[in-house]
């Protein structure tokens, strides 16, 4: 689609281990500059899995067809070098979890520079320097000392931080965002939505996978419902979460609701 950072074109996912079940369904998005948008549904409903098709990361049993557009190029075109180059240097990706996505074996400062190294082609002092600067901006707390540490030190939430520092440093056009907050206690979670809320601020284009409702609906600018594979609903934020269309949507977010 004209002026896309991101096309995903009828993608669908089933993985060959002798399972029926097909992951993902003939799912088509398309996500423009400046973007915030989240994609909500109950576990399992193949969000994360989308996601990780992007940047080709799926298991070997991974079966996919459809097609995945970057700039109008095709990722899924691309040798494994090549697709090194797109991730963390134009798509950067925030696993879930309480930052366990963090290499035990690297020090914080490095990792979060690493993609600095990788991609601009900046040396590891400059891009540890940088990365200090970036561990300041959210608020890490002794950044110089925490830069030389290994992230078994930190606690889940400073994990978590450090990685979406990691996410922005290379200035990547896209971030993506599997589950920012799961794993992480209420008062984690409303810390890590703030940081992610700074960065909407900035025009940073953003997909989101996130159980939050209040923060996608605050948030996003578009949402999209997924269940069982497929995309079961989509529109404005508000619209969505406050006024969903779709008989599945509404079960979901009562489901939600009754739960908080």
């Amino acid at each position: 689609m004209e002026n896309a950072i991101l096309d995903i074109q009828n993608v669908s996912v089933r993985f060959a281990n002798g399972s029926a079940v097909q992951a993902v369904e003939q799912v088509s998005l398309s996500v423009f500059p400046s973007d915030k948008l989240c994609i909500i549904g109950e576990t399992g409903s193949g969000k994360s899995i989308l996601l990780l098709s992007v940047l080709r990361l799926l298991p070997a049993s991974a079966v996919v067809s459809g097609d995945v557009c970057l700039h109008g190029q095709s990722l899924f075109a691309l040798s494994p070098k090549q697709m090194d180059g797109v991730r963390g240097g134009q798509i950067s990706y925030v696993p879930q979890g309480s930052g366990n996505g963090m290499n035990p074996l690297l020090s914080v400062g490095f990792q979060v520079g690493e993609p600095l190294i990788a991609h601009r082609g900046m040396n590891k002092k400059r891009a540890i320097a940088r990365a200090v600067e970036l561990m300041r901006r959210f608020h890490l707390g002794r950044e110089e000392e925490l830069a030389r540490q290994y992230p078994y030190t930190l606690s889940g939430g400073m994990r978590q931080r450090a990685l979406i520092a990691m996410g922005i440093s290379a200035d990547a056009e896209l971030l993506l965002f599997d589950e920012p907050t799961s794993a992480l206690d209420p008062e984690l979670t409303g810390d890590i939505l703030r940081v992610i809320q700074s960065l909407a601020k900035e025009k940073m284009t953003m997909l989101i996978v996130t159980h939050e409702m209040a923060f996608a609906r605050d948030v996003a600018d578009r949402v999209i419902f997924m269940d069982g594979g497929v995309i079961v609903e989509q529109g404005p934020a508000r619209d969505v979460i406050e006024n969903p269309q779709a008989e599945r949507t509404k079960q979901f977010l009562a489901r939600y609701r009754k739960n908080q």
